[in-house]
Parts: structure tokens; sequence; C-alpha cells
């Protein structure tokens, strides 16, 4: 964990990502609990929480929580009494902010009047604050953010301290305030589709669709394809963050493949190319789900640990199988390690009974980890991972991808100087 607050804080824009895709994607809260996620390692808190509204039973309840003194989720529910969901509700003061809240602050403004103002806080006003400051210290919140939409609120995060004891700059909560808002605007909009979804299925089973219903579910599935590459790039980011030597060769890893594809007649037309592109990102998604102790260990894995790292290309299919469109995907990160003499796993499926992706990501895959310089070994030169791509062509590779592969490698060499080994082309 990052627990330097500013160095971790310049790694952001993975958060802001993630939180723009929760307003055009169906379901918000897998991405909710990846951002409170990369929130707790990337800036380092003592914990870090999101409580969003639950329309069903008019309360609000913790969708995650992390951190050395995370908030027991699923004990805590509030309701539109609690006294911090009413001071976010509530409109007062404007001497005395209400989109955002820190605990320094309550605490200035209870015990001296504000600096540079005549404000005389009335008693009701001082319990309310006395209240909060019991719900915050219950909490172990240092900073709370609302989230609205229009004047409805609809979630807030909340944050403990800086494991190193800074305090929270004002870009840092300037961003909470929009990831809030963010957030919020996703949580509408899910609540808006389900509601379309439903009235979708009421009308198809009385045959009553009408033109403009028809529209807004079309303009609804519209919008989910658009953010089909931001999705990827959101998953993805968090298995960069683990392993980050794989980010810096994103870009030639998707060029290589989709070269190789098309050197090979495969059809980029249209959906096939967003899935290929889709599985060259996030065929090790997987391995969000190992353990860092095996991830990043700077020496050879053990039979054990082995056992450990295959499981990822299944794990990897079970994060995308619930997502809209991602099936296909979902099939070719399933099995990218298969290998074409039918040995490799999980399924051992062999030759053509491997979907031709995952053949092209195989190939690519090898190549991109024989040049690569990691903390335990020197990357190797061209030439011998060109030797060891036709050593096992036949036996762990389709001899066919390799070909294409290597034809279209030398092309790119040629173009970008042969000191590049992986070209930072984008498609």
């Amino acid at each position: 964990m990052n627990t330097s607050g500013t160095n971790g804080f310049q790694n952001q824009k993975a958060l802001h990502d993630a939180a723009k895709i929760m307003v055009r994607v169906r379901n918000p809260r897998r991405l909710l609990r990846m951002i409170v996620s990369l929130i707790d390692r990337e800036i380092g808190l003592t914990h870090a929480s999101f409580l969003i509204y639950e329309r069903k039973k008019s309360r609000y309840i913790f969708v995650d929580s992390r951190g050395t003194h995370r908030i027991p989720i699923q004990l805590i529910r509030l309701d539109d009494t609690n006294p911090l969901i009413r001071w976010f509700s509530q409109k007062g003061p404007k001497s005395f902010r209400r989109d955002c809240l820190t605990y320094e602050s309550l605490c200035d403004w209870l015990t001296r009047p504000l600096a540079g103002q005549n404000v005389e806080p009335s008693e009701t006003l001082r319990a309310q604050w006395l209240d909060l400051k019991d719900v915050m210290r219950t909490l172990r919140a240092s900073v709370c953010v609302p989230g609205h939409y229009k004047d409805e609120l609809l979630g807030v995060v909340i944050l403990g301290e800086k494991l190193n004891g800074a305090p929270f700059t004002p870009a840092e909560i300037s961003f909470f305030q929009t990831l809030a808002s963010d957030a919020s605007m996703a949580l509408k909009t899910a609540a808006f589709q389900d509601d379309v979804i439903k009235m979708n299925r009421e009308l198809t089973e009385q045959q009553k669709l009408s033109e403009e219903h028809i529209k807004e579910i079309a303009a609804l599935r519209k919008k989910e394809q658009e953010t089909y590459y931001e999705i990827v790039m959101s998953l993805a980011q968090e298995v960069y963050a683990k392993d980050p030597y794989t980010s810096r060769h994103l870009q030639g890893v998707e060029r290589l493949g989709l070269m190789t594809a098309e050197e090979m007649g495969y059809d980029l037309s249209g959906r096939r190319k967003d899935i290929l592109v889709a599985s060259l990102h996030l065929h090790d998604v997987g391995k969000i789900g190992i353990p860092d102790r095996i991830l990043m260990k700077p020496a050879a894995l053990t039979d054990e640990e082995w056992k450990v790292m295959r499981l990822h290309p299944e794990k990897g299919a079970k994060i995308l199988s619930p997502l809209s469109g991602f099936q296909d995907v979902a099939e070719i990160v399933l099995h990218h390690h298969e290998r074409f003499d039918g040995t490799g796993y999980p399924h051992r499926k062999r030759g053509e009974h491997i979907p031709f992706e995952a053949r092209i990501i195989a190939v690519v895959d090898a190549f991109h980890a024989i040049v690569s310089e990691r903390c335990y070994k020197k990357g190797h030169p061209v030439e011998k991972a060109y030797r060891e791509l036709k050593r096992c062509a036949g036996s762990q590779f389709d001899p066919g991808v390799v070909e294409a592969f290597i034809r279209v490698h030398k092309r790119l060499m040629d173009e970008n100087g042969r000191a590049q080994t992986m070209p930072s082309v984008t498609s």
C-alpha cells in the first residue's frame, strides 16, 4: 500500500476514470467496490468506505469498506434521522459547509466562531454539531463527502485518517467531491435503467411496446456499447496496479495482437475487433484474485504457488461473466493458457478447439514475457524470443499464429528501429 498520501494521489486517474464509467453502467456497485479498494491502496487511509441509498428500504447502507479500521458494513444501517444524513440532506446557513464535512472543522465550529464572520450558532445548531461529532467518532471518520443528484442525497464517501498523519489537501477534497457526485449520478442512472427494464418487461408481456419505449431501450443499449473500452481499461487498471510492468507495453501488445490477427485474415470489422482488443487487455484480469505474495514474488514459484497462479484464467472468466456483452471475452480469457497440443489448462483444449483469439494472446503474451525485464530477470533479445516461439510452435503455440506474429513484429521493428522490442503504437 502507498501510504505517502501525495505520491499515492498522483495515481488518481484510475479512480477518476472508473467513477466516470459508473455513470454509464447498469450495476455500478462492482465499480464502487473497486474504487474503494483503489482509494485504500493508493492513498493509504485507516479506512475508506462508501455509503449509498437503498431505494427499496429507504435507508443508507455501506457498499464497501477497506482498511485496518474498516467499518463492519453488514451491521450498520442509517436512516434519514441519522445526524450525518440529516446534515447533508437539509439546507442550512451558508457559513457552514454542507458539501464536505471534516472532523477538524466540526471541532472548530464547536470551539470558536468562524473567523471574520459575525456568526453565532444557535443552540439547535450546536446540538446538531455535537450529534455529528459523535457519529463521526463512531465511524472513525476524518472526512465525509456527500453525493447528491439534484437535492437528493444518494451517497456519502467516508474517509478515515491518512496513515502518514498528513491532512487532506483542498485538491484531494475537491477530487472526492467529484467522485461522490459521479457515484450519485451512477446510482441514479442505474435506478432509471432498472425502471426502464421493468417497464419493458411489463409492456412486452402486454404486447404494448410503443415506439418511444423501444427508442429508450435502444438508447440504453447503445450507451452500454459506448463504454465498452472504458470498462476494459478500468478493470485492467486493477491488474496493472499490482503488476505495473505490463502497463508500459499495453498499447504495443494490443497493436501486435490486432496486426497478427489481420495478417491471418481475421475479420476485424465491428464487434470482432472489440472482442479481440478486450481480450488482449483483460486476459490477466483474474490476477486480481491472486495473492500479492505470489503475484509479486521475485523468484521462481513453488508447485503449490503455481497451482494458485493457474487459477487466474478461471477467476478472470468469473469476473467478466456477469458483465453484459463480455461473454465471448470471458470464454477467451478462460482458455488463453491452453496449449496447442492439448496439455494446457484449465480444460486441456487442443488445436482449433482453442478460441482463435486465445491462441493469439498465448503467443503475444509469451513474447512479451521473454523480452521484458522483471525484478528477478533481465529481458532477452528479440532473436532469442523468435527462436523460442518457433521451438514451441505445434506444442505450446499455434504454428500459424507464430509465423504471422514474427512477420508482423519484424515489420514493426523495421519501422520503429530495432532497439524497440515492443513498439508503442496505438491501434
